[in-house]
């Protein structure tokens, strides 16, 4: 238990939550009832992977292989790719801080795939922002 306290509070910190309240001595063995309202996680966390998912469609598909084939190309679509990075980005660490806010139960199941999200989104902004420098 105190494993999952520790990363429990590493994660409150990171992500700029702050840390649950210590329970008080005399309420450590009374049960704790916790009723958390997941509907405002799970939205947040669908949008920034709908998001994500909207940004790879254009990204890999639309952008480089449709429009030409129609004849349409643009200047617009790596800024367009970068903007979308941002809001998946954004929507992403939003629902994980939901998540921690509330300390809902099911926070540290959402971890695993939040952070590979992360990784992709984050490496995807990195190499767009070099081809817009470049």
């Amino acid at each position: 238990m105190a494993m999952i306290d520790t990363v429990d509070r590493f994660f409150a910190r990171l992500l700029r939550v702050p840390p649950p309240p210590q329970p008080a001595a005399e309420t450590l063995d009374a049960p704790v009832a916790c009723e958390v309202d997941s509907a405002p996680a799970t939205r947040a966390f669908g949008l920034s992977l709908l998001i994500s998912g909207l940004r790879c469609t254009l990204q890999y598909i639309i952008l480089p292989v449709v429009l030409p084939l129609i004849g349409f190309a643009t200047d617009l679509a790596l800024p367009l790719v970068i903007l979308l990075d941002l809001v998946a980005l954004t929507l992403l660490v939003r629902s994980l801080r939901y998540f921690w806010a509330v300390r809902h139960p099911r926070r540290f199941d959402m971890l695993p795939l939040s952070a590979v999200i992360l990784l992709i989104i984050l490496l995807s902004l990195g190499f767009d922002l070099w081809r817009l420098v470049a």
